[in-house]
């Protein structure tokens, strides 16, 4: 589907259902062309677009110069990548009960998974608020963020409040599970496996 959301998920072990404590909307931002501008003269002009115009014209390298047709529109960006240009905003109003269930279906069904974030492509918010038809496109673990924090309307103590209860019902969850007898990894451990993600990720190109 073209359209993309984040869905923040958590449920305390030994519960037997989670719930969804956030969802981002993500929007994929365009210029219009004019018959008279180019690309690189639209994306500097617009105010959002030129905050970051750099990302973008080093993204369109090869057609930066090219003029767009009057009324023509020209994506960004084609990934719901923050960093890359695509636009968070707060989405509880896409949330529904039926969605939730879902997630908390899926989540169940994975050995050890409690707290996360799921990134989702859809095509029609009817489907997705019944909890059919999106297909998950990445799982993020314990260290993902609830990116409904960068809507711009939010307030920077509301972001971190938001990002404060996060912590909270991770260190809970985690809590509870070392209660129950599991046991963490040790530091070498940690520090180990920390330095080969970031040895591995350094070879991926950019999500944009």
């Amino acid at each position: 589907g073209p359209n993309e959301l984040g869905i923040f998920y958590y449920r305390f072990p030994g519960e037997a259902t989670g719930q969804i404590f956030a969802i981002t909307e993500k929007l994929f931002p365009v210029v219009i062309g004019d018959g008279q501008h180019s690309l690189e003269e639209l994306i500097r002009s617009d105010s959002r677009a030129s905050i970051i115009a750099a990302t973008y014209l080093e993204r369109f390298a090869d057609t930066r110069l090219r003029v767009l047709a009057a009324n023509e529109s020209f994506r960004l960006v084609e990934a719901g990548n923050h960093c890359q240009g695509a636009i968070f905003l707060e989405g509880s109003r896409l949330f529904s009960a039926e969605l939730e269930r879902t997630i908390d279906d899926i989540s169940r069904s994975i050995r050890g998974f409690f707290v996360g974030r799921y990134d989702i492509r859809y095509g029609s918010e009817e489907s997705l608020m019944q909890g059919r038809d999106f297909q998950i496109i990445e799982l993020n673990g314990a260290s993902a963020e609830a990116t409904s924090i960068y809507d711009p309307k939010n307030s920077l103590g509301k972001a971190y409040q938001t990002l404060f209860r996060q912590w909270e019902i991770i260190f809970a969850v985690a809590d509870q599970n070392r209660k129950q007898g599991m046991h963490p990894d040790s530091l070498g451990t940690i520090c180990k496996n920390w330095t080969r993600c970031r040895r591995q990720s350094a070879l991926g190109a950019v999500s944009d």
